[in-house]
């Protein structure tokens, strides 16, 4: 008894904790849109009045036939006459509700969308790396269109489920009071193992989360442009098609299993119902017999019985079938209440952040930005990414980072972009600590092109445009960024010129090649008119003669700004005015291209294998 106890606290304790998620969705939705859910929540209302109200009129249209030889005809008509408003305005609000729901139904797939979208831009590049906050977004990103909505109805179908409910229940009292308490004891008494069911259902649903994933990724690799090559030159379709499959089915057998035990208990819960209801009509039915009520009012309480106990199934199920999405709810809530690791937007939910953009500089010229004994650490990493950095960059300088993979240097250039919080030490900007500005408007003075930067699928304009914004639509400024990137012919021999679609996702779409991409980043970077210039890894699509060329031009454009440029090529970075050389997250050695070499280090060991290398294809051909 103690452990069936426990078991009902634990569910009485899942259903208010539904409850308390159906009220922040009412809210939720209500901040969203209120034009529509107002009248949605009143139809849903009279929704739940008129089934009642459709037995009553029909109950006493019965009772005025049976006597009507006694009160006349023209009692019987005007209860015809309410028979038809009722179902004519039964018919009115089905229509009205149709019309609402489906533009509610738009307005919050569409504002949810935009919601985390929304939330998405105010989190920081950390939080993208986090592999829970991803699995989170991932969720609730790819049920937006429809689960909102969906619970929504399940809420207000509740709603107007207990409306009919008690309205029934009325009924029923003024006949015989008990009749309502016999209903409710029955239709409760399956919830303990209706929830049990459902807790281990929602348990399977936890357990199986790194299958799905799995599932998801055999489709991937099944379906996806980018796998295509190697699954078909590799052989792979059957062997991953075969997995696939495998995991479906290792689903349906579980899935079967909780159907089959799920089936059991609804069909002894209902026979024990049945038996209940039809005593209690067995009663009504008597009672009519031997004269005690009506033939109409026969009717009435028999519908009533039915729909008391129906509503009461339905509210239990209502509400056991939201439970059972609480995981999205609390998904969404979390998500939505996500604390950002952005270092922007934390600055700007300072209590001081009014006070800083005042005190701040307008407009920000970045000529000097130092890192004093800077280190950095991933969240759940013991070790340091960035170890006690010491390193000055300067106006006309330009500055090139090389090393081995993992050894820092992309991470020391995001934390100069100020794309992560949380590092020790500090980074100024002209001597004063970049804590002091507003780094939205630091940020706004860079220009970089990332190694992985992105290929919108959208036209040329768009793809340089988003350097900066406000020269969108000003075709002079473009093409001068794309002269300076040296795709400007390629840009002018497009069918359409700036306004030509780039890519293959979407219909005339104008494929370039992987240098003709990097350009064309490279032409949004310069676009931007930055104090500071990042090019991560230039040699990644570009050939040594192309590398070169670009890197001559990114010097001679850099002679008034900051440039740095990350590499491989030692070719490349003997170009720099000054080269670090990063190890295990620290500058080993700094300097000119011949300084480092007298030095003997590191670098020039590195420029010792790769001129070697080069010999030795010089003597092979």
């Amino acid at each position: 008894m103690n452990f069936i106890w426990k078991g009902c606290q634990h569910e009485l304790a899942s259903l208010w904790k539904t409850v308390r998620h159906g009220l922040q969705l009412f809210r939720l939705i209500f901040r969203m849109n209120k034009k529509y859910m107002i009248p949605s929540m009143m139809l849903h209302i009279i929704q739940g009045a008129v089934p009642v109200m459709t037995l009553m009129v029909t109950q006493n249209l019965l009772n005025s036939v049976s006597v009507g030889w006694k009160e006349g005809e023209y009692r019987v008509l005007s209860h015809f006459v309410w028979f038809i408003v009722i179902y004519v305005f039964k018919n009115f609000i089905d229509v009205a509700q149709s019309y609402v729901e489906g533009n509610l139904q738009a307005v919050i797939s569409n504002s949810m969308n935009v919601m985390i979208c929304e939330k998405s831009t105010t989190l920081g590049l950390a939080d993208f790396e986090n592999a829970s906050i991803n699995d989170q977004l991932k969720r609730v990103s790819q049920e937006s269109t429809y689960r909102p909505y969906q619970l929504y109805s399940q809420m207000a179908g509740i709603t107007s489920g207990i409306i009919t409910l008690i309205s029934s229940a009325i009924l029923l009292v003024l006949w015989k009071w008990w009749v309502v308490l016999v209903i409710f004891i029955i239709s409760t008494f399956s919830i303990y193992s209706i929830f049990k069911i459902n807790r281990e259902q929602f348990q399977i649903y936890l357990d199986r989360t790194p299958k799905y994933r799995e599932s998801w990724y055999m489709t991937y690799l099944l379906t996806n442009d980018s796998t295509f090559k190697e699954v078909k030159i590799f052989q792979l379709g059957s062997y991953l098609l075969n997995r696939y499959r495998d995991l479906l089915h290792g689903f349906f057998l579980v899935d079967r299993r909780i159907l089959l035990k799920r089936i059991r208990v609804t069909f002894l819960y209902d026979m024990l119902e049945m038996v209940a209801l039809f005593w209690l009509i067995g009663l009504a039915i008597h009672e009519t017999f031997i004269g005690v009520m009506m033939i109409g009012s026969l009717y009435g309480y028999i519908q009533a019985i039915m729909l008391t106990q129906n509503q009461m199934n339905g509210v239990i199920q209502g509400l056991v079938q939201f439970s059972q999405n609480n995981l999205y709810m609390e998904q969404l809530l979390l998500f939505l209440q996500l604390p950002t690791s952005d270092p922007v937007n934390r600055q700007k939910q300072l209590p001081s952040a009014t006070e800083l953009s005042c005190h701040a500089n307008a407009s920000v010229q970045i000529t000097q930005i130092s890192f004093n004994q800077v280190s950095f650490a991933y969240p759940g990493q013991d070790s340091d990414t960035i170890r006690e950095v010491d390193v000055t960059f300067k106006k006309g300088q330009t500055v090139a980072i090389v090393g081995k993979n993992g050894s820092g240097k992309s991470t020391l250039m995001k934390l100069l972009m100020q794309l992560y919080k949380d590092y020790r030490g500090t980074i100024q900007v002209n001597g004063r600590n970049v804590l002091d500005y507003d780094l939205q408007k630091v940020q706004e003075r860079m220009g970089v092109v990332f190694q992985d930067f992105v290929h919108y699928e959208m036209s040329a304009r768009h793809n340089i445009g988003f350097g900066s914004l406000a020269e969108l639509e000003q075709d002079e400024r473009l093409m001068d960024a794309a002269k300076v990137a040296a795709i400007d012919q390629v840009i002018a021999n497009l069918p359409n010129g700036l306004d030509t679609q780039l890519g293959k996702w979407f219909d005339e779409g104008h494929q370039l090649s992987g240098g003709q991409w990097q350009r064309i980043a490279i032409a949004r970077a310069i676009l931007r008119s930055a104090d500071v210039y990042i090019l991560d890894e230039p040699s990644s699509f570009l050939d040594p003669l192309a590398e070169r060329d670009l890197l001559q031009l990114f010097m001679h454009l850099m002679r008034d700004t900051i440039g740095i440029f990350i590499t491989h090529r030692i070719s490349s970075a003997r170009l720099a005015d000054q080269i670090l050389v990063m190890e295990d997250g620290r500058i080993i050695e700094q300097g000119s291209h011949a300084e480092l070499i007298r030095l003997g280090g590191v670098y020039a060991q590195m420029y010792q294998v790769q001129a070697s290398s080069f010999a030795e294809e010089v003597a092979v051909n």
